[in-house]
């Protein structure tokens, strides 16, 4: 499937994982080869692989870019000063800590220094190792300014980035995509890109996973369509500047260090390009949910977006999950998420409105953290409003709202900034302390059978 969608001033493909072509200039890409001896207009070919060259088809990601100058053209990389201290991609005991208890963060202010996306960006946990290929980091960045005559570059793993206020443009090497909240966008390992934020300060959250990359759940028996559609998913089309830039920095974050080169032109001369390895955004409100329609709560991976799989079927090593706006039918049920401990572990954040299992406290732009093992559940005032209502309540629809969940197999190490922050809600433990007994021994065993009469 390849549709050209345009959407203001940037043009789209659409459809996931396909092989797709662009090209800016007409006749940029080579007709019949990926790499001749002269490329049309004179450009240099040069390939970009995501996975390794003897991965199975079905699973190797690699694309071509045909550019004005190659990417090699720089000075050496040195050390970036001054560097990000709050970025991590090795956890170890040495630099974070483990934590059972349930955590909570309030929204992060806005810096008032100016900050871009790159300075914006703090680690709040993770696990595993990037030098290692295998695990994950969850980061949340602020930001009120746009990066100038710079790209980053993340050679550790691909980014999953969530904004939450403020749109973002970010221009790749493979064109231009805008990023608005409710939308997400996806950064494969090596491309170099930069954020601009049209709308002015910018907040959100980014999930990093390191060694896989991000893929559509299998539907299992749902069948062939529902929860998010590969036509959906939108790339960039191509998107070249050609223009001598003095002094322009390219800053890759290696095993969680930044480093920086100087060259002498925009990253961003891709006159064409073609292969699945590529950028993407998606829209989370085409997200075609499913849900009980008869008794009981379903699990929360039935609302999945995309997964990184783990090499054990059926456990993933991040999974990003969504609770948007839904219908909730089920008869004789306690409606909110239930009362839950879990082999995963689960990282929390809120786009706008509220979420269904805590009426205070877990604000738009904050987060939460129930770790492996670690119960959680509504709140107090959350379930005593729903067994309040009884059972003879109707349909009811959960409206303006966008919640989403990283979730995985990987027991996340915190980082010190994180606990030592100020916006850690200290006082996060005291929504389930009103909790109280309702057990009596001489109170009527609900007739299941009887269930919806």
């Amino acid at each position: 499937m390849e549709e050209s969608k345009a959407s203001g001033d940037f043009q789209y493909l659409s459809g996931f994982g396909n092989h797709l072509s662009s090209e800016a200039l007409v006749g940029a890409l080579p007709a019949d080869q990926n790499s001749p001896l002269i490329c049309p207009y004179g450009l240099y070919a040069e390939q970009i692989s995501g996975t390794s060259f003897t991965t199975p088809r079905s699973h190797n990601l690699f694309s071509w870019f045909y550019r004005i100058k190659p990417s090699v053209t720089h000075e050496p990389f040195k050390a970036r000063v001054p560097s990000n201290e709050r970025l991590l991609s090795e956890f170890s005991q040495s630099n974070s800590t483990t934590n059972p208890t349930q955590l909570r963060w309030k929204p992060v202010e806005i810096p008032d220094s100016p900050t871009d996306f790159i300075d914006g960006l703090f680690t709040v946990c993770g696990s595993g190792s990037s030098f290692m290929r295998h695990g994950y980091a969850i980061h949340m960045y602020t930001a009120n300014k746009s990066m100038d005559k710079c790209a980053f570059c993340n050679a550790d793993g691909d980014f999953l980035i969530v904004p939450q206020q403020g749109s973002l443009v970010i221009t790749t090497e493979c064109g231009r995509l805008k990023v608005s909240p409710g939308e997400i966008a996806i950064l494969p390992q090596g491309f170099r890109f930069t954020v601009n934020l049209p709308d002015g300060p910018s907040r959100g959250y980014v999930g990093e996973i390191f060694g896989t990359h991000f893929r559509l759940p299998d539907l299992g028996p749902i069948g062939a369509n529902g929860l998010a559609s590969p036509r959906d998913f939108l790339v960039p089309t191509a998107w070249y500047e050609d223009k001598f830039n003095p002094g322009y920095t390219i800053v890759q974050k290696f095993g969680g260090e930044l480093f920086v080169a100087v060259q002498d032109f925009s990253p961003f001369n891709v006159v064409a390009w073609h292969g699945n390895y590529v950028p993407y955004k998606y829209d989370l409100n085409k997200f075609c949910p499913y849900n009980t329609v008869l008794f009981d709560h379903s699990d929360p991976s039935i609302n999945t977006v995309l997964t990184a799989p783990s090499d054990k079927p059926g456990v993933a090593l991040l999974d990003f999950v969504i609770f948007p706006p839904r219908w909730l039918v089920a008869e004789h049920t306690f409606r909110p998420p239930y009362y839950h401990r879990n082999c995963m572990s689960e990282f929390m954040g809120l786009v706008y409105g509220g979420y269904e299992a805590k009426v205070d406290g877990f604000l738009p732009g904050g987060a939460s953290l129930h770790n492996c093992m670690t119960p959680h559940g509504p709140d107090t005032k959350s379930y005593e409003a729903t067994i309040a209502r009884g059972n003879n309540v109707g349909p009811s629809k959960i409206t303006e709202t966008m919640a989403f969940m990283f979730e995985s197999c990987l027991i996340p190490r915190i980082t010190p900034w994180a606990l030592q922050s100020p916006f850690l809600d200290h006082d996060y433990y005291q929504c389930w302390i009103g909790l109280r007994s309702h057990f009596n021994q001489k109170s009527e065993v609900p007739n299941l059978q009887n269930n919806g009469e």
